[in-house]
C-alpha cells in the first residue's frame, strides 16, 4: 500500500515522534511510505525507505499545497492519505474531495482545534483519535461519530534495561516543546514551586529537555538556580531520544508522549502542564488518565500551591512510589505497542481501500 503522511511541523513535540514512528513502522510492515513536512530534526530518524517530501504548509499557501499533493498522488499513485495537524487534516479533506482518494486524520489535541473548519469533518473517511476522552467533547448526533476510532500512541522503546532497586538521588525532567503553554507553566513552576521545593530537597536538580519559542523567557526564569554555585536546574536542549535522560531521572513531570515513556520505562510522573495537572500517576488513577492522553484534565486545574504539596508528598515517599511504578510499567508498555497502534493503522487503510 502507498501512504501519504502529512504534517505541519517535524521538529518537536509528540505529534511529530508520531508521525515519525508510524512511518518507520509502516515501511517495517512493507508499505511505501511518504511523509510531506517543513522541516525538522526528525527527518534524519526516518528509516531509509521512507520518503521525505519538503513542504512548508501555511494558511495563504493552501490552494498550492493542495495542488502539490494531488500530483504526487497521481504520480505515486498513492492509496491513503494521512493528515496529522489542523492545516494538514484540511488539505487531506479538500484532496479527497478532488480526487476521490481515502482519507484519514489523526487528532492529537481536541477534535474542535484540530478539524477546522467544521463543515470539512464530513470529507473525511476516518478520524483516529489517541484518547477516548477527546470523544467526549462530540454530541450523540454528530455525524463524525461513526467515523471516529480510538488507537493509543506507539512507543519504540528498544532498550528498556533493567530497573534499578531504587532511585538514585533526586533528579526532576520535565521534556517538552518549549511553547506558549509549556513554557508558561515552567515559568510559573521556576518562579513558584522550585524554590520552595529546593529549601526542603537541597540536592534536587530539575533537568529541562526541548526548545521552542518560549526558551529564552525559560532560561530567563531559571536563571538564579542556574548561575548558582551548585546548579540546580540544568538544559540539555532538544535530544533526539529521552531514553539516556530517563535513565538518570527519579521523577517525570509531563504529559502525553512523554507521560507515556517514562512509565513504560517505570519512571513515576506527575501529569502537568499550563492548565492542568494531576497526582502521581498510580493503578488507581492510571486508567483514567490513560483516557485522557495522561493529561490532568479529570483532576486539576493548574495552580503553584497544590502542585508544590503533592510534589513534597512524592519526594518524600520516592522509593515506594519508584516501586509501584515500576510494577505498572510492563502493562503500560503493552498498552502503548508501537506495533498494535501499526496494526491497527492498518487495518483503518485496509478497510478503506478494500
Amino acid at each position: 500500500m502507498k501512504v501519504l503522511l502529512l504534517v505541519k511541523n517535524f521538529d518537536l513535540g509528540g505529534t511529530e515522534v508520531h508521525v515519525r514512528e508510524l512511518a518507520n513502522g509502516l515501511a517495517e510492515a512493507g508499505h511505501r511510505v511518504f511523509v510531506m513536512s517543513r522541516s525538522g530534526r526528525q527527518v534524519e530518524s526516518l528509516n531509509a525507505e521512507v520518503t521525505f517530501i519538503q513542504h512548508r504548509f501555511t494558511n495563504f499557501g493552501l490552494l498550492g499545497a493542495v495542488s502539490k499533493v494531488m500530483k504526487l498522488i497521481r504520480s505515486e499513485k498513492i492509496e491513503i492519505i494521512h493528515g496529522h495537524q489542523r492545516l494538514p487534516i484540511l488539505i487531506s479533506a479538500i484532496v479527497k474531495i478532488l480526487t476521490g482518494i481515502s482519507s484519514v486524520a489523526t487528532i492529537h489535541g481536541r477534535i474542535s482545534l484540530d478539524s477546522r473548519p467544521a463543515f470539512m469533518r464530513r470529507w473525511i473517511d476516518r478520524m483516529i483519535v489517541v484518547a477516548p476522552n477527546r470523544l467526549s467533547t462530540l454530541s450523540e448526533r454528530d455525524v463524525i461519530r461513526e467515523k471516529c476510532c480510538v488507537i493509543y500512541n506507539g512507543l519504540a522503546l528498544e532498550d528498556r534495561g533493567a530497573s534499578r532497586d531504587k532511585i538514585q538521588g533526586l533528579n526532576l525532567l520535565y521534556a517538552s516543546r518549549l511553547d506558549r503553554r509549556h513554557g508558561q507553566a515552567l515559568i510559573i513552576i521556576l518562579k513558584k514551586v522550585w524554590p520552595s521545593l529546593l529549601h526542603q530537597f537541597p540536592n534536587a536538580k530539575l533537568h529541562i529537555a526541548g526548545d521552542g519559542n518560549r526558551l529564552v523567557e525559560v532560561k530567563k526564569a531559571a536563571k538564579p538556580f542556574t548561575e548558582a554555585s551548585e546548579e540546580s536546574v540544568v538544559f540539555h536542549g532538544f535530544v533526539p531520544s529521552l531514553v539516556p535522560l530517563f535513565k538518570e531521572t527519579s521523577l517525570t513531570l509531563g504529559v502525553g508522549r512523554v507521560a507515556i515513556e517514562s512509565l513504560a520505562l517505570g519512571i513515576p510522573v506527575i501529569p502537568v502542564n499550563s492548565a492542568y495537572w494531576a497526582p502521581v500517576i498510580s493503578r488507581e488513577n492510571y486508567k483514567i488518565l490513560k483516557a485522557d492522553n495522561f493529561v490532568g484534565r479529570p483532576f486539576y486545574e493548574f495552580e503553584p500551591e497544590p502542585l508544590l504539596a503533592e510534589l513534597q508528598r512524592v519526594l518524600g515517599e520516592l522509593d515506594e512510589i519508584y516501586r509501584e511504578t515500576q510494577n505498572l510499567s510492563e502493562e503500560v508498555y503493552q498498552d502503548f505497542s508501537l506495533a498494535k497502534m501499526v496494526d491497527l493503522i492498518e487495518e483503518v487503510y485496509q478497510e478503506l481501500v478494500d
